[in-house]
């Protein structure tokens, strides 16, 4: 019997499991008002209203001792809204983005609405990763993060830029499998399989996604990204250039979509960015992105697409300021250079204490320019909030 205890825990050892959890959780009310053009063109007849948002994320990491891993995370949001009752618009504007899953197969959600509340739960990230000299293996839900655009990030189909909404911690699922090659030091290749069943009732064909995002570290300073595949039945190709200097970086972004490769009515689009981001000094930090969305003819009208402002031509400034180590103060102003349309957000966060924080913010359209191309411009909401935040 003393010669077999020890081989009872042998295989215990040899699956040890180092568990970790994390997440945040915010609470968030805002008062906004209706754009005039939405109340007499657009039927959204409503003058101001309030808004409510109870938002959080629980995430597990669990490594398993032989280069096995598990993660997953779990996304809840419950709102509150008197506009709710007659479907008005503004409130896919205010939860944006909506699309908590990107590319879905499998529909892990829990998604009710019932008067003026919404709730919404998902499992947004389940997956297994496996990594054998020094490649690596994922399956299942994952998050696909990569790219520089905060603004606008053409280049990453699979998770939609929220830097100028008001939630943190939001990442969105995708269904398949990825494939890491480390081709050398210098080089690395991911090829991603995901499918998507968008649907109602996950009737039709699966939408299929083939993807190839490499990246290439030419120096220290600077780096080449790119992409090819199919995608949304559009064939996609393009590239990221990124310059590192002391205290600045600057990148561009390249992205040539295809008709659709369906047959349906549609036309190629061409998405390009320019950046350029830098830390000016100790407490202030500056980004300028600017870039050009060849417009969707064949889109709804009233969509907002994959970014969170309907324009074409933009140009956005951004700075950040600490004013106190327990405060910081961001503005950010972002325009249409052929419509006019302008748009504000300014944030004022104020550290309570190691893992929670407030935050005031606001969200404005400073100038409406002409709405002639871009109706949708004219949903656009005037609305001022406030923030409370927990980490853990």
């Amino acid at each position: 019997m003393k010669y077999l205890l020890p081989l009872l825990f042998l295989p215990l050892s040899a699956f040890a499991l180092d568990v970790e959890f994390s997440g945040n959780l915010e609470g968030q009310g805002r008062k906004t008002w209706n754009n005039e053009e939405a109340r007499e063109d657009l039927m959204q007849s409503w003058d101001q209203s309030e808004f409510y948002m109870l938002y959080g994320n629980l995430g597990a990491e669990i490594d398993v001792k032989g280069g096995s891993r598990f993660e997953a995370n779990v996304l809840g949001r419950h709102t509150y809204s008197e506009l709710y009752e007659n479907d008005y618009l503004a409130t896919s504007v205010f939860t944006f983005p909506q699309k908590l899953v990107a590319r879905d197969i499998f529909k892990l959600k829990y998604d009710k609405g019932e008067n003026n509340y919404r709730t919404e739960v998902v499992l947004n990230k389940f997956m297994y990763q496996w990594t054998f000299e020094e490649h690596r293996f994922t399956v299942g839900r994952m998050f696909i993060n990569y790219g520089q655009g905060e603004i606008f990030n053409p280049l990453n189909p699979f998770n939609q830029p929220t830097s100028l909404n008001s939630i943190t911690n939001f990442s969105q699922g995708n269904d398949g499998v990825n494939f890491t090659f480390y081709v050398d030091e210098k080089h690395v290749m991911n090829f991603y399989v995901l499918g998507d069943k968008s649907l109602e009732g996950y009737e039709g064909q699966l939408e299929k996604t083939l993807w190839l995002h490499g990246e290439y570290a030419h120096s220290e300073e600077l780096q080449f990204d790119y992409v090819v595949g199919e995608d949304q039945n559009r064939h996609k190709i393009g590239g990221q250039v990124t310059y590192l200097a002391e205290e600045a970086m600057f990148f561009g972004q390249l992205l040539y979509q295809s008709d659709y490769v369906n047959q349906r009515k549609s036309h190629n689009l061409w998405d390009i960015v320019l950046g350029y981001d830098e830390q000016l000094t100790s407490k202030w930090h500056l980004r300028v992105e600017g870039g050009y969305q060849k417009r969707n003819r064949h889109q709804e009208v009233m969509n907002f697409n994959t970014r969170f402002l309907p324009t074409e031509y933009f140009l956005a400034l951004s700075n950040k300021y600490e004013i106190h180590p327990l405060v910081n103060l961001q503005g950010s102003i972002i325009t249409d250079v052929k419509s006019g349309f302008t748009y504000f957000v300014g944030r004022s966060t104020f550290s309570l204490s190691s893992n929670t924080e407030a935050e005031i913010f606001a969200f404005s359209p400073v100038a409406k320019g002409s709405t002639t191309e871009f109706p949708v411009q004219k949903l656009v909401t005037t609305d001022v909030g406030l923030t409370l935040r927990a980490f853990f």
